[in-house]
């Protein structure tokens, strides 16, 4: 790379000098031919030269006389003395030489045409004559008579030695800017080099190239968001999966994304006008939220630290390390990897997993009833059997922890509820349908009716074991199961402590919970970690991952305000529109009890939606 610079400025250096000295010679050049000219005219007005030569030509004589060739000699000598011109000759109007600078020359014509100046024409020319070769400037002597007629000529030459002689110091001094210019160069280049593989941390050109290449393979081919911070703290680069993940922060949210962080790892300040932005794109600018900010702030030396961070809708797992080369910090990169899918999945795996244990117990039941009824008919107790029979259609399929569980008739509610019916019966908590509850259609969504009302109803048990009533008298847990059309309604209801006011606009953060680890025993369902598959999702997901579930199919999920005055504990209500297939489509046989009478329309339980 040095060796390219040094050669650059050689080049350069090189075009410049050959222009500036063709530039300096011509201008040399024509500084002479000017001076030439210049003199040859004042010598040509002189009042004794016109005179001279007006006498020599009237005269023609073979001599010049030589009274009027001292004058002549006289002033010539003194001009080319006083001006630096190498000669001036004087002739009359046939070309007769009057001055000299060989005296035996004088009377003989000159050497070169005096026909353009004895014409009335000035010339300049280069010419060789009896003194070599000159530069000759030739102007025409007027009659001190007339001032008209052309009586002789004025030639001052300057030799061409003397030109070059001006052209060579002028190349002279050129080249030894030239040679200066080179050294500096030189040094630039050599210090330049040296700054580049300082900055560069040793890195070359051809280095950079490739580490620039795979950088792009690298962060067009992964799944997760990936922004980098130079040593300022400035964001230097981010690909499409993390502007799609920071979608959600709009230039609005400016004042919660400066983006900045300062070199020894503090969160740099900002000016009110000043935000600091990256550019995804050359039209596109992503703004980078505060947690992250602080997240690269916080980051160690050493290792990684990793935050669940909530950006809108969005639960993002968020890794900050620090990068540095040969000892030398060079930023920091932060990864972003979106886990509200992976969450989702897990509390939904979490609810099939109930209720296939739930589905499991139930089948084991009737494997045991089904064998009673098959020796019963094998030993021909047929009415034992019949009698058998009917009282199982009458008492229901299974026994159930979940009171008045026959009020709900779809098998997916029926699954989630029994799971959950049988959880909360293991933690000493009665799980309870509320008499009123009434559900037309069946879940046509399954996935997120289970896993919002799972949550909830965890979390109702979780404050149920932990409140002050469950060594009293026992924990209890109401769900309300209410439809409206395909929407579907619900409330949970406990015997908790209820929610405090001042924590009540928190509930729904991701990572904020009223519970510990340790509030509550864990019987072996996860009650302790928020979920079923252990602590490592934790406490303070759940409430989060609900609302965001039913915003997402345009639901809500709520807390009631208050306590409840029954339960004395806390209500969250939840509304999923277009959870349920159409009434029309199931059939008449909900409309009408078994007495005839019309069943209760949906609507006249209403729900306290406090959102």
């Amino acid at each position: 790379m040095l060796i390219s610079q040094l050669a650059l400025v050689i080049v350069i250096l090189g075009l410049v000098t050959g222009v500036f000295a063709w530039m300096g010679a011509r201008t040399v050049t024509e500084v002479t031919e000017t001076k030439a000219l210049a003199t040859a005219r004042t010598l040509a007005i002189d009042p004794a030269v016109r005179a001279a030569a007006t006498q020599a030509s009237a005269e023609h004589a073979e001599e010049p006389d030589e009274q009027l060739v001292t004058s002549m000699l006289a002033i010539t000598d003194d001009l080319r003395d006083r001006s630096g011109i190498s000669f001036a000759v004087i002739t009359d109007d046939r070309g007769i030489r009057l001055t000299h600078l060989d005296r035996s020359k004088i009377g003989h014509k000159v050497s070169t045409s005096p026909d353009e100046a004895l014409a009335g024409r000035e010339n300049v020319s280069h010419e060789s004559g009896t003194l070599g070769e000159t530069m000759r400037a030739k102007v025409p002597i007027y009659s001190n008579e007339d001032g008209k007629t052309v009586v002789g000529e004025v030639s001052v030459g300057i030799f061409a030695s003397v030109l070059d002689a001006d052209v060579r110091r002028e190349l002279i001094l050129l080249g030894t800017v030239a040679v200066l210019a080179l050294a500096l160069g030189g040094v630039v280049s050599v210090m330049l080099g040296r700054r580049l593989r300082r900055e560069t941390l040793g890195v070359g050109p051809e280095e950079l190239a490739e580490m620039a290449r795979d950088q792009g393979a690298v962060l067009h081919g992964l799944d997760d968001g990936v922004l980098g911070f130079d040593t300022n703290g400035k964001l230097s680069l981010s690909n499409s999966n993390a502007k799609e993940l920071l979608c959600a922060t709009s230039a609005g949210d400016s004042d919660r994304a400066d983006g900045k962080v300062d070199a020894n790892g503090g969160a740099a300040s900002a000016g009110d006008s000043d935000r600091e932005l990256a550019a995804v794109s050359d039209d596109e600018l992503v703004n980078v939220p505060d947690e992250i900010t602080a997240l690269m702030a916080d980051a160690p030396a050493d290792g990684a630290l990793r935050r669940r961070i909530t950006i809108r809708d969005r639960i993002l797992l968020a890794t900050a390390v620090r990068v540095q080369r040969d000892g030398v910090s060079v930023g920091g990169v932060v990864t972003l990897r979106d886990e509200t899918q992976m969450l989702t999945m897990a509390r939904q795996l979490e609810s099939v997993t109930a209720m296939a244990r739930a589905l499991r117990t139930q089948r084991h039941e009737f494997a045991n009833r089904l064998h009673t009824v098959l020796g019963l008919v094998d030993t021909g107790a047929t009415d034992e059997a019949h009698t058998y029979l009917s009282s199982i259609l009458g008492t229901g399929p299974i026994t159930t922890p979940v009171e008045d569980i026959d009020l709900v008739s779809d098998p997916y509610l029926r699954a989630v509820l029994e799971a959950k019916g049988t959880t909360a019966a293991e933690a000493g908590v009665a799980l309870a349908v509320t008499p009123d509850s009434l559900a037309v259609g069946a879940v046509r969504d399954p996935e997120a009716v289970t896993l919002i009302l799972g949550n909830l109803i965890d979390n109702a048990v979780r404050a149920a074991v932990a409140g002050r009533r469950c060594a009293e008298d026992g924990g209890r847990v109401e769900v309300q199961v209410l439809s409206s059309g395909t929407e579907l309604h619900a409330v949970v209801t406990d015997t908790g402590d209820g929610i405090d006011d001042e924590v009540a606009g928190k509930i729904f953060d991701e990572g904020f919970s009223t519970s510990t680890a340790a509030s509550a025993p864990d019987f072996g369902i996860g009650l302790t970690s928020g979920t079923g598959t252990g602590d490592g999702h934790g406490l303070g997901i759940g409430l989060a991952l609900s609302r965001r579930v039913a915003e997402k199919g345009g639901g809500a999920v709520w807390l009631i305000d208050g306590h409840d005055p029954d339960l004395g504990g806390a209500s969250f209500g939840m509304r999923l529109p277009d959870a349920l297939a159409d009434p029309a489509d199931v059939g008449d046989t909900g409309d009408v009890g078994e007495d005839g009478s019309a069943i209760a329309d949906d609507n006249d339980f209403p729900i306290d939606e406090e959102r």
